[in-house]
């Protein structure tokens, strides 16, 4: 089915060859709840970093669809490199399409992104407010301080990428009277940056998605990426297929690499005295089947509705609860799947040197991405019940 370009085909393989290689050091990286600098110096040096960027600025110029099958293929190797650089892709894919920030900022940033490496991400989430998808007033705030400058002040959680971050495209109030909330493209050179390393989680350890702390940070006119009114989705870039599709993508590359461990373990697992490997089990060969089959309608899913909203740009407007059931569907399959090939392998998946236990940590991390189930329920819901038929 895939891939049916020579583009996808040509980043597909280098996602693998990638994937390949931190599949070595994944397991270390986990264990230490170290950030894998190596890996982003390889992928920088791949030209992955700049996969989603619009060739008009010098990008590789890849859409959802391309993107989202190499982020399968690279969490095959390591979940936690493959969702923090979706983090990365998924804000220069989204501004690719919805070219919502000021011309200044998108060409600076994206240049910076092909000539050097740079790294960017939405920096959003705070200790009290939570996600901004809830529509909460941040408590970071940008503060006037001489005409058209500013003063960011705050923290920031699940800073995924803080480690190697540039550009921290931040979330804040604006302090002026004017009740509104935005975001400001800050430079990771600026002084009163400071990050602390607080990221210590169950699964998707090596995310460095640590604490961003802004102390009186000098912010400009010309740094304001938008300004509006608070409310449900303000915090949020304005195009929404990237970040849940990648979110999917992390978890069901995952899922294909714990499949994949379980069923070579079934045909070379032959206890003493069988007389054939566990593969000729009737048990296990069905349980095998439901991780495939549940596999290939997440899959199929995932990339018909990335396929979707990129070729039809005019009716994304109803595709939202396609997008809401795609990220759910991946989330859940990917549970699913690693729980299924935890049970066909017995005692040796409990085991640390092995990877099936951080597949298992990492696949939960889906759960609590956005949209959460509640919230992609919601939106299939109001799809069929609040519409005119």
């Amino acid at each position: 089915m895939y891939p049916k370009t020579e583009a996808q085909a040509e980043l597909l393989a280098t996602a693998q060859r990638l994937a390949a290689s931190f599949a070595d050091t994944a397991a270390l990286h986990d264990r230490d709840a170290s950030f894998p600098f190596e890996h982003f110096e390889a992928m920088r040096e791949a030209g992955y970093l700049a996969a989603s960027v619009p060739a008009e600025f010098g990008g590789r110029g890849h859409g959802l669809t391309d993107v989202v099958l190499a982020q399968l293929a690279l969490a095959k190797g390591d979940g936690s490199t493959a969702l923090s650089v979706g983090m990365h892709l998924m804000v220069c894919g989204t501004e690719g399409d919805t070219r919502a920030w000021p011309e200044t900022i998108r060409e600076r940033i994206f240049r910076e992104v092909v000539a050097d490496g740079a790294l960017v991400n939405n920096i959003a989430a705070e200790p009290e407010m939570g996600s901004p998808q809830g529509g909460g007033r941040p408590a970071t705030t940008l503060t006037p301080d001489a005409p058209g400058r500013w003063r960011l002040s705050g923290r920031k959680t699940f800073s995924t990428l803080s480690p190697l971050l540039t550009w921290f495209i931040t979330y804040a109030s604006f302090e002026d009277g004017s009740g509104q909330v935005g975001r400001a493209a800050v430079r990771r050179s600026l002084p009163g940056i400071r990050i602390e390393e607080t990221w210590d989680a169950l699964g998707m350890r090596a995310t460095g998605s640590h604490d961003v702390v802004f102390e009186d940070v000098p912010v400009t006119d010309a740094d304001i990426v938008s300004r509006r009114a608070p409310g449900p989705g303000a915090g949020m870039p304005g195009s929404n297929a990237w970040f849940p599709f990648l979110i999917a993508a992390s978890s069901l590359g995952v899922a294909e690499a714990a499949r994949d461990y379980a069923v070579d373990f079934a045909r070379h697992r032959r206890p003493t005295g069988a007389p054939a490997p566990i593969a000729k089990i009737p048990h296990v060969r069905e349980e095998v089947g439901r991780m495939d089959a549940s596999l290939l309608a997440a899959r199929t899913l995932l990339l018909a509705t990335a396929e979707d909203w990129e070729a039809h740009p005019e009716v994304r407007a109803r595709l939202g609860a396609h997008v809401a059931a795609a990220k759910r569907l991946g989330a859940n399959t990917a549970i699913e799947v690693v729980e299924i090939a935890m049970r066909l392998v017995g005692g040796v998946a409990l085991q640390r040197s092995q990877p099936l236990e951080r597949y298992f940590r990492d696949v939960r991390s889906g759960l609590v991405n956005p949209p959460i189930e509640a919230r992609a329920l919601e939106t299939i819901a109001a799809a069929a019940l609040d519409q005119e038929e």
